[in-house]
């Protein structure tokens, strides 16, 4: 099963602001983005991601990093550009969808393990 959509190295950064400079909450916001979609991205890259560590990334995107950029997108003064916003939202989605991909494919290959492991020993 393919990913739908690649996933980015990096979250796209914030666009230069149109007036005033972005307020430091949308800022480090930002950065926490970029860190927690570092992190996740370099789960999916490890050769022995077990489904823990999947999970627990998968986890973290979907209820720590989701919301924020849907805070993001009602800010209200100064607020970014819908279409940045679309940006960053189709960036975690693939990350979701890779993690998800992944969490699939590495549960599978314990279960065969286990079960391998469990007909070796009966033998």
């Amino acid at each position: 099963m393919p990913l739908l959509y690649p996933i980015l190295q990096e979250l796209p950064g914030l666009p230069p602001s149109i007036g005033l400079p972005w307020p430091a909450e949308v800022v480090q916001a930002h950065h926490g983005l970029q860190a927690g979609f570092r992190a996740s991205r370099a789960a999916l890259n490890l050769d022995e991601s077990d489904p823990i560590r999947l999970g627990h990334h998968l986890h973290q995107v979907k209820t720590a990093m989701v919301p924020v950029v849907e805070a993001l997108g009602r800010q209200t003064l100064n607020p970014l550009p819908p279409v940045h916003i679309e940006k960053i939202t189709e960036a975690i989605f693939a990350l979701v969808d890779g993690l998800q991909l992944a969490l699939v494919k590495s549960t599978a290959a314990c279960i065969s393990f286990i079960h391998k492991s469990t007909l070796q020993s009966n033998v």
